[in-house]
This record gives structure tokens, C-alpha cells and sequence, in this order.
């Protein structure tokens, strides 16, 4: 930090919390500028002063945000032997970065890549991680009782599964795509709840992260993410801690170049053959915007996201597998 930033603004860019959060940790009197406590957040805090979070110094470092839709055939983590291309090369200096969670190399979607543990460690929470929308096609007549039971939850040999926002977008002859929103994080949890309803999934686009939505994102693409979004998600990450309780939620992520554990390859992936129309993201894209924002669910991610802060095994999306980096391995 070369310039005067205001308190607040310097705890945010920190990675202390959103800047709500950050307020509230300095009208609390729990922050220290040189050894004295400051309750103004709008405090000036010069280049050489030293600030201290409950006595922990804190600094401003470089946090990064990426949000990149995969495209099929790249593999969601930093590294592996058996993949063409991996997902961090998609972007520049995308080596520093890990992705929070995980897709199978076939589906496609939304990926976050950063450098901030804490909030990746957050937003992967197994059991109250942020929302995150698919739409999947499935094999099969879509009925009224398979919705439903989506809907309410699904008995899986791990457990009911929370309750779900699903709905059907398009029935056709011999499939249909259908929109589904999680905030849980089991192994392969969506395509386990399609399964137990005779529905197997066929196709699989994560479309919706949080806050954050692919549109005018074309596979393979990505951008930053602007002060808002980030913000945006500090706030989605702070809600994830208040449901969480007095739960640990786990100490935060080391960096993915910190790690070096070999990755395992995922058991089994989307159909990669031919399809009888256009892919899930072709249709996607081209529906209209009412249609998306009605599901934009993408399933593409690994259907059930479960990175667990509690050492489970990840759900099936949104697991890096690399060892030490969010998540496990691939689950879907």
C-alpha cells in the first residue's frame, strides 16, 4: 500500500471480512492502528502504520478474483497428468490462483479462481456453502412426483437431502433440461438425486454461483471480478459463518502452489459423445434472459459440491483436488 486508505477499506483488502464485517470489528474497539485502538473506520491509515485485528497484525496483500466458465475438457485443478489443459492456465498467472471447488473435466460452468483461503474455505462449506444453480439433462419423462421429490428432499444412503429449487425448462422426446439449486455439498449429490428419481443425467452446466451468473461469459472465458461481486461474496461467505454456528470452519486454504499431492482423476464424467441437439451451454446461451434468470442453474459442476470443511470427502462439483487446496478429489 503506497497511498492513505481509509480503515474499513484496508481491512476488506485485507481479507478481514466484508466491509459491513469490518465496520463492526472497529466500532467494537477489536482494532489497533500502532498499538492504539481506533472505533472510526473511516481512520486514515498511513503506508508504514501497523494494524492489528484482535492483536493478529494484518496486511494488505494482492487478493485476486476470477470468474472463469470451464469448458469441457479442462480439468478444474492446478494440476493433472491425465488432462490436456488445466483450469488455471485458462487465465494469465492463473498458477498462483486455486479454484474454489471443482468441476468434472466433461461439465462446464462456473469456477471462482483465488488466492483468499478464508473465503474460498467459506464459500465450500459442505452443508450451508452458497447456492449454486445447474441445469442438467436428464434421460427421461420428467413427472410432476420427480419434481416434488427433488423439491423436499431426496433419501440418499447418506441422508435426506436438504430441500431444493428445481424446475423443469424442457421436456423433449427422450430428454429434458432441468434447473436445480443446492447449497449443500455431498459426493455426486445431484446426480445421486436425479438417479434415485429414474432420471439419469446425461449433461451437467453450472450456470449460477452466489451472486455471480455466466452471462456474456463464453466457455473458456473470464474476467475479474469487480468490487461489488467481491463484496458481494464476502457477504455470502459472512452468512455461510452465522449458519455455521459454533461449528469449526476449518483452518483456511493453503495456496494451491503450496500444494503437491498428485490428483485423483474423477470416477465418471458426462457423455462425451455425440448428442441428439446442441449442447447444455449452447442452449443455455441462447435462451432467453427470463428463462435463465427462472433457472440459471447450470449443473455443470460437480453435482453436489462438498467441499468439507469437516474432512469429508468433497461433493461433486466443486472440489479441487489438488492436496492442501479446497475440496478433494473429483467426484463426479
Amino acid at each position: 500500500m503506497t497511498q492513505p486508505s481509509n480503515l474499513v477499506v484496508y481491512l476488506a483488502r485485507a481479507g478481514v471480512g466484508s466491509r459491513r464485517a469490518c465496520d463492526e470489528l472497529i466500532k467494537q474497539g477489536a482494532v489497533t492502528i500502532n498499538g492504539e485502538v481506533v472505533t472510526f473506520p473511516r481512520e486514515k491509515v498511513e503506508p508504514d502504520d501497523v494494524v492489528a485485528v484482535n492483536g493478529d497484525p494484518v496486511t494488505v496483500r494482492e487478493l485476486r478474483y476470477l470468474l472463469v466458465n470451464k469448458p469441457r475438457g479442462v480439468a478444474s485443478t492446478r494440476r493433472d497428468p491425465h488432462a490436456e489443459r488445466v483450469i488455471v492456465d485458462l487465465v494469465p498467472n492463473g498458477r498462483i490462483l486455486f479454484p474454489v471447488g471443482r468441476l468434472d473435466v466433461d461439465t462446464t460452468g462456473l469456477i471462482i479462481l483465488t488466492n483468499d483461503g478464508v473465503l474460498a474455505n467459506r464459500l465450500m462449506h459442505p452443508r450451508y456453502g452458497v447456492p449454486k444453480t445447474y441445469v442438467a439433462r436428464v434421460r427421461g419423462k420428467v413427472s410432476r412426483r420427480a419434481l416434488g421429490t427433488l423439491r423436499q428432499g431426496v433419501d440418499l444412503e447418506d441422508g435426506l437431502t436438504a430441500p431444493a429449487e428445481v424446475n423443469l425448462r424442457k421436456q423433449s422426446a427422450k430428454t429434458a433440461l432441468v434447473d436445480i439449486t443446492i447449497h449443500e455439498g455431498r459426493k455426486r449429490q445431484v446426480r445421486r438425486m436425479f438417479d434415485a428419481v429414474g432420471l439419469p443425467v446425461e449433461e451437467l452446466h453450472r450456470r449460477r454461483y452466489g451472486p455471480l451468473g455466466d452471462k456474456g461469459l463464453e466457455p473458456g472465458g473470464f474476467r475479474e471480478l469487480s468490487v461489488d461481486e467481491v463484496e458481494a461474496l464476502r457477504r455470502a461467505g459472512e452468512e455461510v459463518a452465522t449458519s455455521v454456528g459454533g461449528e469449526i470452519e476449518g483452518d483456511p486454504l493453503m495456496l494451491a502452489a503450496e500444494a503437491a499431492a498428485p490428483v485423483e482423476r474423477p470416477e465418471d464424467g458426462l457423455a462425451s459423445g455425440p448428442h441428439e441437439h446442441e449442447t447444455i451451454a449452447d442452449t443455455v446461451l441462447a435462451a432467453p434472459e427470463e428463462a435463465a434468470s427462472a433457472a440459471e442453474t447450470s449443473e455443470t459442476g460437480r453435482e453436489g459440491e462438498a467441499d468439507a470443511a469437516d474432512g469429508s470427502t468433497p461433493a461433486d462439483e466443486d472440489v479441487p483436488a489438488d492436496a492442501g487446496e479446497p475440496g478433494g478429489p473429483a467426484d463426479v
